[in-house]
């Protein structure tokens, strides 16, 4: 099922996207450090070059967010990677289990350790501290605000778009955070950096054909995940052969009965039913970008 479009740049900036890179910028003067979200499954692909040019010179705390759907060894491996610059810190995170904002405020309470063992020295006791959250669509900034926050202040879904705007949010007295919208590229050269984005959700299903994402997909699988997804679905695909997709959708949907009016397999709703347990951990825990690919 091999599609014949050929790559070509994906525009993707709506113009709440413009509007909030603009105000990051003119904001960032104002915050201490940054907190940067991204995607343990795809990690290289959820790094926005261009909010990280804005953000270069400040401090940074990279949360690799999902990390219970991603693969622990791999997600390790980039917690090493981000962590080169030795003023910035990397945290792995669940941000479904409550428990995970602990180890989150002790990196965060270093950045404020920082600024406060400047100021003293300035004869300054009393300082806060602000930081600004950044990152792409539907990796989880307003659920990481809400667990600080320790209350629902911004909106939350698992869907790309949510937050539409720029906000102060206080968390206590002396920390004040900034929500912003989740922000893609202006386009995409690399057309591998929107399969991978779509691979997970983090851009809408209309973006890219559905049946060039599947098989995009189910090459990774065949690197890296052939024999979790032959267990999941009661297959037994070898990498000594070559893929056959249609084999594949057909096997799968028999299965599963997915089929049309006609009894025909409904390829559509196969590829819908695979790319939503991969992206829900059901077939393997993945990381479908390695450090040294």
């Amino acid at each position: 099922m091999e599609t014949n479009q050929k790559t070509k740049n994906i525009h993707r900036f709506p113009g709440h996207m413009k509007k909030a890179s603009n105000e990051i910028k003119e904001k960032l003067k104002l915050v201490d450090f940054v907190i940067i979200l991204l995607d343990s499954r795809a990690p290289r692909s959820s790094i926005n070059p261009y909010l990280m040019e804005i953000v270069k010179d400040k401090k940074k705390l990279f949360l690799l967010a999902k990390s219970d759907l991603s693969d622990e060894k791999e997600s390790k491996l980039w917690q090493k990677k981000l962590k080169e610059n030795s003023e910035d810190e990397c945290v792995l995170v669940d941000l479904t289990n409550n428990k995970v904002i602990n180890e989150i405020l002790k990196y965060i309470d270093k950045f404020i350790d920082l600024k406060k063992e400047k100021y003293l020295k300035k004869g300054i006791k009393n300082v806060s501290i602000r930081a600004m959250v950044i990152g792409i669509p539907n990796v989880g900034k307003s659920t990481l605000i809400n667990l600080l926050a320790k209350k629902s202040i911004a909106i939350t879904g698992n869907k790309p778009g949510v937050t539409k705007s720029n906000r102060w949010i206080k968390v206590n007295k002396n920390f004040e955070l900034m929500d912003t919208p989740g922000i893609l590229l202006p386009k995409f050269e690399d057309k591998k950096v929107a399969l991978n984005l779509s691979i997970i959700g983090t851009i809408k299903e209309d973006i890219l054909p559905l049946e060039e994402v599947f098989d995009y997909l189910i090459k990774i699988i065949y690197k890296y995940y052939l024999k979790e997804f032959n267990a999941r679905y009661e297959l037994s695909l070898s990498n000594d052969k070559d893929i056959n997709i249609v084999e594949i959708i057909e096997s799968i949907g028999r299965k599963r009965g997915l089929y049309k009016k006609n009894n025909e397999v409904n390829s559509e709703k196969v590829i819908k039913v695979i790319l939503n347990e991969f992206r829900n951990g059901k077939i393997v825990k993945a990381t479908i970008e390695r450090v040294n690919d």
